[in-house]
């Protein structure tokens, strides 16, 4: 719905997701604050002053510091920050709005209905099959292999479990990806993502360890949002071409508005666990300082009670999975980076990719980015290039 051109009609699905989740507000604060207790005291009994420091290295981040963390929250907030506002801009002034509320931002700014970009199964398959051919035969075949052997559980259907994902079927040594497609623009993103770990997993097969099959989280979305990226200009098997440019343009746009996330959430987190005697009215106010700072001002939240207050009640990694997030800013600039070099050389930035994916998890993650041809580094100054890419591709310069 809040795809849907009826502005009054997103404003009603956003507040009823909103509401209802404002309903638990109490109770998520109060688990929350027994989470952050119990994980205080796990990191002091095991020797750290804090948990953030004692799940860098339970989650084994040998190659980089929280100091490598606050270089890239500066750079989101030097670099995508300043791009974010102008994209902000730009839909703004193209859906004639003084103001954009929180139900604005996922619609066409040009008032046209979603794109539908296929209706059966087999059309889904079929094109994404011949995506992944234009950019590698050797791609379409092994998607072809997961096909042939019933490894694509693709589309919605009634008491199927939500979500999508890759998972490895270890003693045949295949992927199998699964997902709930329903016809709209973003499942082609979603399958080509989990194509991109599919081919990860074929890559690194044959290596005799189990453990050296599975890049570290950090790797392993270069390959996934990568190919999202190696796929953006193929999107014309599923539309004509002013629907395929705006496919691509939503895609890319939505890649500055996950950094700016990604930036949001990553600092949110240090900043909780750097400061565990902190009132739940304390937290509010730093939550509401530190979005604002990524982003959060460029929405108009009057009127909205208190969903801005709590709007990081949405994310589940902070309650289930904390400090589980920051791979995925670090990747993203990865496969930007992939992008680039394809941009300029599309034969090179493919063997790039092969490269690294054949490494699997037998190298540190400085070793498997620079395989790759990509820099290990996540600061202002690897961002500022990539952000001039995506400036330049939306206009937005």
């Amino acid at each position: 719905y809040l795809l849907k051109p009826d502005r009054s009609l997103r404003e009603l699905a956003w507040r009823a997701t909103s509401e209802r989740r404002l309903q638990e507000k109490d109770s998520l604060e109060t688990i929350y604050d027994k989470m952050l207790q119990l994980r205080h005291k796990i990191a002091t009994n095991c020797g750290f002053d804090n948990f953030r420091d004692y799940m860098f290295k339970a989650m084994h981040r040998f190659d980089y510091t929280p100091e490598h963390c606050y270089a890239f929250h500066d750079g989101i907030q030097n670099v995508i920050i300043p791009l974010l506002e102008k994209m902000l801009n730009k839909r703004k002034a193209n859906m004639a709005l003084d103001t954009l509320k929180p139900w604005d931002g996922s619609c066409d700014p040009f008032n046209r209905g979603p794109l539908e970009p296929f209706e059966t199964e087999e059309e889904f398959i079929s094109g994404v099959t011949h995506i992944f051919r234009k950019i590698d035969p050797k791609l379409a075949d092994q998607f072809d292999k997961m096909n042939d052997l019933n490894l694509l559980d693709l589309m919605s259907r009634k008491g199927k479990a939500p979500g999508g994902y890759q998972s490895g079927l270890e003693e045949i040594r295949v992927p199998f990806i699964f997902m709930n497609a329903v016809g709209v623009d973003d499942n082609l993103r979603v399958l080509i993502h989990e194509g991109g770990h599919a081919f990860h997993s074929f890559a690194a097969a044959d290596e005799p360890l189990v453990d050296y099959r599975h890049a570290p989280i950090e790797f392993c979305e270069v390959a996934s949002m990568g190919m999202e990226l190696l796929a953006i200009d193929h999107y014309t098997e599923f539309y004509e071409a002013d629907e395929a440019q705006r496919s691509k343009e939503d895609s890319l746009e939505s890649i500055i508005t996950v950094l700016a996330w990604i930036a949001t959430i990553d600092c949110f987190q240090h900043w909780v666990y750097e400061n565990p005697t902190h009132t739940p009215q304390e937290r509010k106010a730093k939550w509401l300082e530190i979005h604002n700072k990524f982003g959060g001002q460029f929405t108009d939240w009057d009127n909205t009670g208190e969903s801005h207050d709590y709007a990081w009640h949405r994310q589940l990694h902070l309650f289930e999975c904390p400090f589980y997030y920051i791979e995925y800013g670090i990747a993203q600039l990865g496969a930007l980076g992939l992008w680039v070099q394809a941009k300029a050389d599309k034969t090179n930035a493919l063997k790039n990719y092969h490269n690294g994916l054949s490494l699997g998890g037998s190298k540190r993650l400085p070793e498997l980015f620079e395989a790759t041809g990509l820099p290990f580094d996540f600061s202002q100054k690897t961002i500022e290039p990539l952000a001039q890419a995506l400036a330049d591709e939306l206009e937005l310069s």
